[in-house]
């Protein structure tokens, strides 16, 4: 009896809790979508805020700005500002900056919405309390650059310590713990698992990695420069000269004032006029998010690695998924072309062609797939993307990695170590040959090394056909290298540098259509924001309800004395 009670008051307390979270949740949602206000004032100055990272696609519900739901994605965010600079109600933009991480060609691509957004003639002026306390601020600082003022707050700092790429090599530390790693790869550039396989970088990923680094920080330079008015000699040495105190930072001419929040923000009102009111951009995105043009694009979204299978894992890219919603804007009726925005460091082959024989399916279907690169879009990403009518990718965008690789850890002299002894019944010559407890046999590895070298060839035949390269050239630019998007589009694995904007401007042109024709975009898969919004809090439920359902079990363990310590036999 004292069982069931236990596990009956658990459920039900669980039930019920995970309950009240939901309806509490939709309650506010429908409030303040359907009792909030529907209009926005007549005098507007925008305020975004680039200090938590945006995201390529949806993350999970948060209460914000316009109430509850998900936080705007970065197409979201930069289609809210190229609406804003034509709508005559916005006067202005406010941007806090400071310590972000969204990435080099995110924020690129936030600089480049700021600059069209000045170059209708509206003001946009930065603030931020520091650009890192106690880091680089590097990418804040970059960000901020491309407003037309820069403000910090009087007890700040610029950080713009320099460029810092670190790797940590393990393999002396898995030496002394008896760990082997056996892992095969095409080719020398394919350095992905080189920290589990070398005690220092080889010779290839060393000239990789100072390569990016050269064009990365060529481009920072040119581009904070350029923002700063200030010679681009002199702000190479002021990129990684620092830190600054806010003293410094303004005599320096890396900020414009020294202000608070309230104190610009205030300002930024008196410039727009009387009554002019500061919006979110969240607010002010949902509030404008519908176009009427009649030319219909589907705005296809993915971020994260690469994995077979289906579903909505936080953080991957599930390939019948993406297919999926490939295939489903290939049977709208309406839909002219598809804009694939992927972030992606790569994954799963099998999944990758999944995909790219969806993008191929579009454009036999008439409907070209244009693909814009945001911060990756290597290995895997790549081989999705090869195929697409036109590539456009930021030059700090990293991509190409055109490479496979394949391997295990072997634990052989670490069970060896620990004194554990396996036993294994085999059945067939390589029934072992993906164990973790032994390393591959000469016949076991020739089987790897084969199924490698056809996947490699399969890569590079398809980069050569869609991008119109020989054989030749692809194995001179593939070897598993990773290139900057600057460096791809000079290989011609990239069409064009840029981001939504240029993107967009593609597909007009692979449409034939005038350069100023408006375009609509519709996310897909399309769901009702209230229907997300239900799905994502169910998700959230359904993995709460697992816990608890875990939790209830062993704490009627422990209750009834049944609670027992796994034992190696």
């Amino acid at each position: 009896m004292r069982r069931f009670l236990v596990g009956f008051l658990a459920t039900i307390g669980a039930l019920t809790i995970l309950a009240l979270l939901a309806a509490g949740g939709l309650g506010w949602w429908a409030a303040s979508r359907l009792l909030g206000p529907s209009s926005l004032p007549e005098k507007i100055v925008l305020r975004v805020d680039l200090r938590e990272t945006i995201g390529e696609v949806e993350g999970p519900p948060r209460l914000g700005p316009a109430g509850l739901g998900s936080p705007p994605t970065l197409s979201e965010v930069v289609l809210a500002l190229d609406r804003a600079r034509r709508d005559p109600r916005v006067r202005g933009l406010v941007g806090l900056v400071g310590d972000s991480a969204h990435g080099l060609a995110v924020a690129r691509e936030l600089r480049q919405a700021v600059e069209r957004f000045r170059a209708s003639g509206r003001f946009a002026l930065a603030w931020s309390d520091s650009f890192a306390e106690l880091g680089s601020g590097i990418e804040g600082y970059y960000i901020a650059s491309a407003f037309d003022e820069v403000v910090l707050q009087p007890v700040g700092a610029v950080g713009l310590t320099g460029l810092l790429i670190e790797a940590p090599f393990i393999r002396p530390l898995l030496d002394r713990l008896g760990i082997d790693a056996a892992v095969s790869r095409r080719a020398d550039y394919k350095t992905a698992l080189e920290s589990f396989t070398e005690p220092y970088p080889t010779p290839a990923n060393k000239e990789m990695l100072e390569s990016l680094a050269d064009s990365l920080h060529g481009t920072l330079v040119a581009e904070i420069a350029a923002g700063r008015r200030l010679d681009p000699s002199r702000a190479s040495g002021l990129v990684g000269g620092g830190p600054y105190d806010a003293e410094e930072a303004r005599a320096l001419g890396l900020v414009d004032r020294l202000a608070y929040r309230d104190e610009i923000e205030r300002d930024a009102r008196d410039r727009a006029g009387d009554g002019a009111e500061l919006v979110d951009l969240e607010r002010y995105e949902r509030a404008t998010a519908e176009e009427n043009a009649e030319t219909v694009v589907a705005l296809v979204r993915a971020a994260g690695p690469i994995v077979r299978g289906s579903g909505e894992l936080t953080g991957t890219i599930a390939g019948d998924s993406l297919a999926e919603a490939i295939a489903d804007a290939i049977e709208a009726s309406d839909v002219r072309a598809i804009l694939l925005r992927l972030d992606s460091p790569g994954g799963s082959a099998v999944a990758s062609e999944t995909v790219a024989r969806e993008v191929r399916r579009a454009a036999a279907a008439g409907k070209p797939v244009v693909v814009s690169m945001g911060n990756r879009a290597a290995s895997g990403g790549y081989w999705i993307a090869a195929d697409a009518a036109r590539i456009v990718a930021q030059p700090t965008t990293l991509t190409g990695s055109i490479g496979v690789l394949a391997g295990k850890p072997v634990l052989a002299r670490a069970w060896e170590r620990l004194g554990v002894n396996w036993a294994r019944i085999e059945r067939g010559e390589h029934a072992a040959l993906w164990s973790i407890n032994v390393p591959f046999d000469a016949a076991g590895q020739a089987r790897v090394e084969r199924l490698l070298d056809s996947l490699y060839g399969t890569f590079k035949s398809g980069v050569a056909r869609a991008r119109s390269l020989s054989l030749e050239q692809v194995e001179d630019i593939a070897r598993g290298r990773v290139w900057t998007g600057a460096q791809a589009r000079e290989l011609g694995l990239v069409d064009r540098e840029g981001g939504l904007e240029e993107a967009l401007d593609e597909i007009r042109a692979v449409l034939a259509l005038p350069a100023d024709t408006p375009l609509r975009l519709r996310p897909v898969p399309e769901e009702r924001a209230f229907w997300r919004l239900a799905s994502r809090l169910i998700a959230t439920s359904e993995a709460a309800l697992r816990a608890a359902s875990q939790l209830k079990a062993l704490f009627e363990a422990f209750v009834n004395g049944a609670v027992v310590l796994p034992t190696f036999r």
